[in-house]
């Protein structure tokens, strides 16, 4: 067992492989720190503090920054193996490659669509028209802070910005009356598995809260129905809970539920 796990033919285990496993370990508990934990409140309810977010946030800037040091580390740890007389790839280099992978791509693609993503929170089928929340707290701003209103309808620039990002959202047409029509919304909303927390098919307004599955970044979402001209007409509002950009996980929302509801009224 010591000859595969420590010490082959007078080769040892590549101190840079072994560096670069521990590094990974590191990384794992900081990705473990900045989502699951965070889900669980073990930090705090970061719907009433703010400034959470920020260390979640730092927490996901420690993963990735070990995820690159490991990568660096077990890198070395393969060309020492392979090229040395004394030292050998081994074992730990594998699993430190598997969980630099299996890190790598979420915190990179997170970080990627931070960097490319419009600097919007607030995206709706009716930007113009502001649908507000009922039940739901909504998100509160500093009207008098530039940066705590960066990305939301209070920006200057919220407008312009929305219709450059989302020249294609718009409202939803449903068959027959608000009532029916919103009850078909309401079966669409449950069925993208979104926390309902208000409904009123009279009324046409439906409100819900969508989780992401790991880091816990939540968005509140309005649905209204209201009839003009005979018709039922639907718009949906997703604004995320924190963050200037919502890394484009609201559009994603709102186009999986139109296209979701256009395929269940066809």
């Amino acid at each position: 067992m010591s000859r595969i796990f420590f010490k082959k033919e007078g080769q040892k285990p590549s101190v840079f492989a072994t560096l670069g496993l521990i590094s990974a370990g590191l990384a794992f508990l900081a990705f473990l720190a900045a989502g699951p934990a965070f889900r669980l409140g073990i930090f705090g309810d970061t719907s009433t503090d703010p400034t959470l977010f920020d260390f979640q946030f730092k927490l996901i800037m420690v993963a990735l920054r070990l995820v690159a040091v490991s990568a660096g580390f077990t890198l070395a740890g393969i060309v020492h193996g392979r090229f040395s007389s004394r030292a050998r790839t081994s074992w730990r280099a594998f699993f430190a490659a598997i969980a630099i992978a299996a890190m790598g791509w979420p915190l990179g693609s997170l970080f990627y669509k931070a960097e490319n993503a419009p600097l919007l929170h607030d995206v709706s089928t009716a930007p113009k028209d502001h649908i507000p929340f009922k039940v739901l707290s909504g998100r509160r701003y500093d009207a008098a802070s530039p940066s705590d209103i960066a990305g939301g309808r209070l920006d200057a620039n919220y407008q312009a910005r929305h219709q450059q990002a989302y020249p294609g959202l718009g409202s939803v047409p449903i068959p027959g009356t608000i009532t029916e029509a919103t009850r078909t919304a309401l079966n669409v909303a449950e069925s993208m598995g979104w926390q309902i927390v208000a409904q009123d098919t009279a009324a046409g307004h439906i409100e819900a809260i969508y989780e992401s599955p790991w880091f816990g970044f939540r968005s509140m979402i309005v649905i209204r129905v209201r009839e003009k001209d005979a018709v039922a007409f639907l718009d949906i509002r997703s604004v995320s809970e924190m963050g200037h950009t919502d890394f484009g996980i609201n559009a994603k929302l709102i186009g999986a539920y139109t296209s979701a509801l256009r395929k269940r009224l066809n």
